[in-house]
């Protein structure tokens, strides 16, 4: 029998498809995370053959395994082999856990991305490389040194830039930087155990942000890949606009935008993994500007499958079985994700719109998450139209 680990598989809650179809598929599903096994949701303990609990905070300030911590994981990994026989895969489908995949299956000789592959998978100055090497455009960027560096190169992208940590999630610690001022104060309050990384802000009437989305084969190549546009950059949302983001028809994904993310996933080299590449868009260019190794994030997949009438987790756990997957989408709808933020006053309370937009409104669920909003709406529809005229409504604030 497969024998395949997930790691923290509680979080986020929508991972527990993947265990409910990797059973199906005949996998022996094995969990190790930092929650009580009475925490769990009982539909993943249904799922779990077996559960180890450990100590998943195993990183210090600067990112890297602490020792002790990692060996204690790793026995886990070891009890688990042990008793019931070598581990097929290993994941946690999270950004955050990527270096200790890649640790774990080089110590314990489990397939899959190794800690020397995973360099241009999680630090934002490598990525920009692998961009290069695929034709695909990049902003103008540099790993941050010293205050004087910082200025120089503020000065020549004409005073905005974007200041991030060169290994990071999301948004996490990501500023803007538009005078001297601000810099110096970036310096007074950063921590210098992390490697930062600056590019030129790019800004402009007609900015557009894409990602481009599936997951690949054995071979690399993809087993589908869809595309979602943005309506801001992920910075601007945290400042205070609420997310919303829905998928492009196929016949709308730009020839450009399809070009560029298929010769980036070629450049990265992904194998029987999800990815997520995101894309900004200006004056005719796409520029490359990130790309997450795993599924794309929070409700994307259930998205997908509205959209193209697919069930990715089942197509993975498929494909993880080894079946040459030749996938025909179903269907070509929108699906869109629409956010509302706790305490404005919108016109139409939640019940109202269930009421009026039902058969549209495929699901909805409370949100934990600065970026995601407080509260999410999936909303499908077979035309660009239609989704507007809904999240319009879905959005208005009382006058």
């Amino acid at each position: 029998m497969n024998n395949f680990i997930m790691l923290s598989p509680q979080y986020p809650p929508r991972l527990r498809f993947f265990a409910n179809r990797l059973k199906a598929r005949g996998f022996n599903v094995l969990g190790i995370g930092d929650a009580d096994w009475g925490c769990l949701a009982p539909e993943l303990r249904d799922d779990l053959a077996e559960y180890c609990k450990a100590d998943l905070a195993c990183y210090s300030g600067n990112e890297e395994l602490v020792g002790d911590k990692f060996a204690s994981i790793r026995s886990a990994v070891q009890y688990l082999a042990e008793k019931h026989g070598p581990i097929t895969y290993l994941e946690s489908f999270n950004e955050w856990w990527l270096p200790l995949d890649a640790a774990l299956r080089q110590d314990l000789d489990i397939p899959g991305i190794r800690p020397r592959e995973l360099s241009h998978l999680v630090r934002k100055s490598l990525m920009k490389e692998r961009f290069r090497q695929a034709g695909v455009a990049v902003v103008k960027g540099a790993a941050v040194t010293d205050l004087d560096g910082m200025l120089a190169f503020l000065e020549d992208c004409g005073r905005d830039i974007i200041v991030k940590p060169d290994r990071g999630v999301g948004a996490s610690d990501t500023r803007r930087i538009r005078s001297p001022e601000e810099a110096a104060r970036f310096f007074g309050e950063l921590n210098p155990a992390f490697p930062y990384y600056m590019e030129k802000f790019i800004s402009g009437p007609g900015r557009e942000l894409y990602s481009f989305d599936g997951f690949t084969d054995a071979a690399g190549a993809p087993v589908f890949f869809t595309s979602h546009h943005y309506n801001d950059g992920i910075l601007e949302v945290v400042e205070g606009n609420p997310l919303s983001y829905h998928n492009l028809l196929a016949g709308e994904i730009p020839a450009g935008l399809k070009k560029a993310g298929l010769a980036a996933l070629k450049a990265f080299g992904l194998k029987k993994n999800f990815f997520h590449i995101e894309f900004f868009y200006l004056d005719g260019v796409y520029y490359g500007l990130e790309i997450n190794a795993r599924p794309p994030g929070v409700l994307t997949v259930d998205m997908i499958n509205h959209s193209k009438g697919v069930d990715c987790w089942d197509l993975y756990a498929r494909m993880c079985a080894g079946e040459k997957l030749d996938v025909k989408l179903p269907c070509d709808l929108i699906c869109a994700y629409a956010a509302r933020l706790s305490g404005r006053p919108y016109q139409l309370p939640h019940e109202e719109l269930l009421a009026r937009y039902g058969g549209e409104i495929v699901f909805h669920m409370p949100m934990d998450s600065k970026v995601m909003g407080d509260y999410a709406y999936l909303v499908l529809t077979k035309t660009q139209q239609r989704r507007m005229e809904i999240l319009d409504q879905i959005a208005a604030l009382r006058a």
